[in-house]
């Protein structure tokens, strides 16, 4: 079947630009025209810009663009492995949300256990560069403390648990300016007010994979079409 750019704009829900920009980057098969400069859009075309849609939905743009390359070019196994290394992201960051937000919402309970790190300790902790941790403490953002005996600098638990904030902090929606709002105002009693942040951030992080996984469905039929066209 044919459909005309009006007809398609109206099924997939975007605009014309927005449709000759996908067909000038290559991310639909080629498209036919009529005598008269007409577009003319088939089955095919129809259900990748939905696949295209649905990606860009549960992936960075550039991924999505990827993806939607590597199946024009009958690329299918590249295509699967960056597929498989943006899932391996989402759970490492399912893993590195519930290890913070367990520590956190512990302490301090876990300050009889948890001691005073060097930098080096600490990086490794928060899984962060130890650049980083010298950079926020420019900031102001982290402060330590140097041990006169040794002359090494340590950071005390009460710090050590900033940091884990403000690693936490810089992948989500905050710059270092709010980020500093929020550790400012942290106590060594009470960190039960990031509670609901952590919650929303977890849940997030859980549609975003469900988005993912429906946008994988759409474009492994996307790609088994394309073989068969």
């Amino acid at each position: 079947m044919n459909y005309t750019v009006k007809q398609a704009t109206e099924i997939v829900g975007v605009s014309n630009t927005t449709l000759k920009r996908y067909e000038q980057r290559n991310l639909i098969p080629p498209v036919t025209y009529t005598k008269g400069g007409q577009r003319r859009y088939q089955d095919i075309h129809i259900t990748a810009f939905i696949t295209l849609r649905k990606l860009l939905k549960g992936f960075e743009i550039p991924i999505a663009y990827q993806l939607m390359a590597f199946a024009i070019e009958g690329q299918f196994n590249q295509a699967n492995w960056i597929i498989a290394k943006e899932q391996k992201k989402l759970v490492e960051n399912k893993e590195l949300l519930e290890r913070h937000r367990e520590f956190l919402l512990a302490f301090p309970s876990h300050s009889k256990v948890i001691h005073k790190m060097r930098i080096g300790e600490l990086a490794n902790y928060a899984k962060v560069e130890t650049s980083a941790i010298r950079y926020w403490e420019e900031r102001n953002l982290i402060e330590s403390v140097r041990d006169n005996s040794n002359g090494y600098r340590y950071y005390e638990p009460h710090e050590i648990r900033k940091t884990v904030v403000i690693s936490f902090l810089r992948k989500t929606i905050y710059d270092l300016e709010e980020i500093r709002k929020v550790v400012v105002g942290i106590k060594e009693e009470d960190f039960n007010g990031l509670k609901k942040h952590y919650s929303m951030v977890i849940q997030n992080n859980e549609k975003q994979l469900a988005t993912q996984l429906e946008a994988i469905s759409i474009y492994v039929q996307y790609c088994h079409d394309l073989q068969a066209n």
